[in-house]
């Protein structure tokens, strides 16, 4: 199964109605509100890079209000998920954030084995040629989540830098 993270940029105000209808797409397994430099941040899986290639070009851009993509492949071979029990408590009671970490050249596999030691980070994905990592960052308040990639994340050898997007709560 290949995996893709979409990163949209849609018409302000038609950020609910973008996610409602990327949820609907064949392909995609999440699609949520973000708060930073993009407005919706969303996973894909398919059989293929072609796949979801086709997803992203004739479904995803088609989309009325999005007004632009930025597509990255994950490698298939360097990614981790770490077993959540209660995810209706996580959806209700945490603040979660999606993290992109520039690495070094070489550095992606050994920051994903550093990632995987971090407990409120509960997935990760290398990201195909762009020297990036992308985690899943879970914690009671985005306060909280701040502290992670200051204190924890930022202070991990390799990374250059980094880009958080709060995930917007739909409760």
């Amino acid at each position: 199964m290949t995996k893709a993270y979409v990163l949209v940029t849609c018409d302000s105000g038609a950020e609910d109605y973008v996610v409602s209808s990327l949820k609907s797409t064949d392909s995609v397994s999440l699609a949520t509100g973000v708060f930073g430099t993009y407005d919706v941040l969303s996973k894909l899986e398919a059989r293929s890079e072609d796949a979801l290639r086709d997803v992203v070009t004739k479904k995803i851009r088609k989309i009325p209000h999005i007004r632009a993509t930025y597509t990255i492949i994950a490698d298939d071979k360097n990614s981790f998920s770490k077993q959540i029990k209660g995810k209706d408590v996580l959806d209700t009671y945490m603040s979660q954030a999606y993290i992109l970490l520039d690495c070094e050249r070489g550095k992606e596999t050994e920051t994903m084995n550093n990632l995987k030691s971090i407990a409120e980070i509960i997935d990760g994905d290398v990201l195909s040629t762009t020297h990036q990592v992308i985690c899943n960052v879970v914690a009671p308040s985005y306060n909280e989540i701040s502290d992670v990639v200051t204190k924890k994340i930022r202070k991990l050898g390799g990374i250059k830098g980094t880009t958080t997007l709060n995930v917007i709560s739909h409760k």
